[in-house]
């Protein structure tokens, strides 16, 4: 351990000299000066811890050197020396800052013992200083303020911290601890004033939390605990507490549980929060024999929005489509869960992407989930402006009751799921509740999509040909190809079942293009046993067609078999063409450019612009069959299938009429200038062998026996 300094400012040489051998035997360190000038200066330097002071010098008392000596080293020992020994010269000693007194003659071994004796002393205080400006730096810091009340007399002491908690002047604060009581936020006074009167009377300790409103730092929350201690009669005694202003860490939960409960785009609840309400839920109507709804609801077709308008659009509808769902929900009809001051909702929470669920409690019976599900439905279905163009967003909703649905969060989760989807099976843009059959229709179809992935590679699957005739010659000028699935156990399986089930799964891709590559290895198969050449029209799906490899791969297939671009029909529907507008027409022309024929399939039933079709590089329309089939009897869809002819012969494109079943609409087309017929006046759809067969015979289609089916 260091040795500590002691500095001796005395003219006097033979004390100095004592000083210097004695004080040195003591084990201190001494420094000594003869006049106050070399005294100060010393001070400055050695940074002294103790320092021994003569009244009178040379050049200025020794007053006068404590005073300069205590304005830089507040704590500094000082010991004042001198011989007068009067109360006046004792008096004035201590008001200069002296921390003590010791008279002349000097009794050395006794000065030891005193020096000793203040050095602990000041290293106590020292401490205790330091203990007290750490502790004030870490209430400042932790916000946190003490305060110690005596209710007797109604008086208060606290600590700095406290008033800077409050923003308030400690000279204007009354010692009174209901003084804070003005400050307290309107809906938490009551509690806080009964907190402190349940102390006051009855010494009961507490702790709370409540906001107040403090100058220039606005609002608050503070936490605040109290102990009462009591004298050994019973009789309290004083109440001690803390209060800590615990704003930012409410303010960061809340952060945190913003980010963990809800949706960053929406505000709406998020699946996390969503479950925990729902299990909620459920045990509720449980344990009190009541009945829950869960409404799941997924918008139709969002993904075209986003495809067409952009991701920010999207956005855009998605929080409308959220804020008009919550609109519609009363608060009595939903479960809270938990309680926020804040904008965030729990009545509706957004699963992911486009899909959003509501719960509503007390359901009595499933009219009243019904009526607030049509309330949704039709708040969906107003158009939404400020996009540019108006746009038309509809939902389908699925319905589940618990607990009679499903008594467990995942259970009924599942069955409004598998409602919703029934609802889009029923054509979107309504709802469905849950029934049990829904479980064998979801299982079958799931049985069915895996059937449909090794129907493929286990040769189950044939392409059916119908031909397209020219009335006038009866000769076949080309063939619709259709996709047949003959199943092992089910037997043919009608693509109007299997179709949208590759399409939900994705699998289509993989489905048309063994199609395309079929068509053409089979064409190619005909030209080589000198058959006539028959152009094959393929129909491409949305996904085949908006998919990257498209153009590679016809490519590739055509170059692959040496078959010409002019044998390969590639049909589009109206809503194909319509999703991306510039997309479209730059893949059209690159599929032109390689010499493929296009041709728009079921025209009239979509909703193509004229302005769009012309930017089109299209060579034929076909009317689609639900015109033709009433032409005879309907004056609309006689009119309509002739204006659609007028129009193919204005925009020089070849017109083909689907569904052609009798004479008379033959006649009808034939007497409006439409060349090309398919239906069942001619030749139903027919397994390879039998086209081949009707190629090779070159017969004239118009002596067929017509033969009527239906279209598996």
């Amino acid at each position: 351990m260091a040795q500590k300094k002691v500095l001796l400012i005395d003219d006097d040489k033979v004390i100095c000299e004592i000083a210097l051998q004695l004080l040195s035997e003591e084990g201190f360190t001494v420094i000594t000066a003869q006049t106050a000038a070399l005294g100060l200066q010393a001070a400055a330097e050695h940074k002294p811890d103790l320092v021994l002071l003569d009244v009178v010098l040379p050049d200025l008392n020794g007053y006068s050197v404590c005073q300069q000596i205590r304005a830089s080293a507040p704590h500094l020992p000082i010991i004042m020396l001198t011989g007068l020994d009067d109360n006046e010269s004792i008096v004035q000693a201590y008001e200069c800052g002296a921390t003590d007194f010791f008279a002349k003659p000097i009794k050395w071994k006794l000065l030891g013992y005193r020096i000793h004796y203040i050095l602990r002393a000041s290293r106590t205080l020292e401490q205790l200083t330091h203990s007290e400006t750490a502790l004030a730096n870490a209430q400042r810091l932790a916000h946190l303020g003490s305060w110690e009340w005596y209710p007797q007399e109604d008086r208060t002491e606290r600590s700095d911290e406290y008033y800077r908690i409050y923003g308030a002047d400690k000279a204007l604060l009354p010692a009174s601890m209901f003084a804070i009581l003005p400050q307290v936020h309107v809906e938490d006074q009551v509690r806080v004033k009964k907190a402190l009167e349940q102390a006051k009377k009855h010494a009961q300790s507490y702790q709370q939390e409540f906001r107040i409103s403090a100058p220039h730092n606005g609002m608050r929350v503070l936490h605040e605990q109290a102990r009462v201690f009591t004298k050994p009669t019973g009789e309290i005694d004083y109440i001690e507490g803390i209060t800590q202003d615990i704003t930012e860490l409410v303010d960061a939960q809340k952060r945190i549980r913003s980010l963990a409960y809800y949706d960053n785009l929406t505000g709406l609840a998020n699946r996390q929060l969503f479950r925990e309400l729902l299990q909620h839920e459920l045990q509720r109507a449980l344990r009190q024999n009541t009945q829950c709804a869960l409404l799941f609801i997924d918008l139709d077709r969002f993904k075209r929005i986003n495809d067409t308008l952009g991701q920010p659009a999207g956005d855009i509808v998605l929080q409308t489509i959220g804020n008009r769902i919550n609109s519609c929900i009363r608060g009595c009809d939903v479960a809270a869960l938990h309680y926020e001051d804040d904008q965030k909702s729990e009545q509706v929470a957004r699963l992911g992407s486009d899909e959003f669920t509501v719960i509503l409690t007390d359901i009595d019976q499933p009219e009243d989930a019904a009526q607030i599900v049509q309330r949704i439905l039709d708040a969906i279905a107003q158009p939404i402006e400020g996009l540019g163009q108006e746009v038309l967003v509809s939902a389908s909703i699925g319905i589940a009751l618990g607990p009679q649905d499903g008594s467990d969060v995942e259970t009924l989760i599942k069955n409004a799921d598998l409602a919703m989807y029934a609802a889009k099976d029923k054509g979107r843009n309504t709802y469905q509740f849950f029934d049990k059959t829904m479980n064998d229709v979801v299982l079958d179809k799931f049985a069915l999509e895996n059937d449909l992935r090794k129907a493929i590679e286990q040769d189950q699957l044939e392409l059916y040909f119908q031909p397209k005739i020219n009335p006038l010659t009866g000769i076949i000028v080309g063939a619709e190809v259709l996709l047949r699935w003959k199943h092992p156990q089910r037997g043919m399986v009608s693509p109007l079942t299997f179709i949208p089930i590759a399409e939900e799964s994705g699998f289509i891709v993989e489905l048309g293009t063994w199609v395309l590559q079929q068509a053409c290895q089979i064409n190619h198969d005909w030209q080589a046993q000198g058959m006539p050449i028959v152009p094959l029209a393929i129909n491409l799906s949305a996904a085949n067609f908006n998919h990257p490899n498209l153009l590679p791969d016809i490519k590739r297939t055509l170059t692959d078999l040496s078959l010409s671009p002019n044998c390969l029909v590639i049909e589009l529907t109206e809503g194909i063409l319509m999703t991306d507008v510039q997309e479209t027409v730059e893949t059209l022309k690159a599929l032109k450019d390689m010499g493929i024929y296009l041709s728009v399939d079921d025209f009239g039933t979509g909703y193509s612009s004229l302005s769009y079709l012309k930017r089109f590089p299209l060579d034929e329309l076909k009317i689609d069959k639900g015109f033709v089939q009433d032409i005879i009897n309907d004056p609309n869809d006689a009119a309509i299938t002739a204006a659609i002819i007028g129009l193919a012969q204005n925009l020089k494109l070849n017109v083909v009429a689907e569904g052609v079943e009798t004479t008379e609409q033959a006649d009808f087309l034939l007497r409006r200038g439409c060349n090309t017929m398919q239906g069942y006046l001619f030749a139903k759809p027919m397994p390879r062998r039998d086209f081949e067969q009707l190629l090779q015979a070159g017969i004239d289609m118009r002596d067929m026996q017509a033969v009527f089916m239906v279209d598996y």
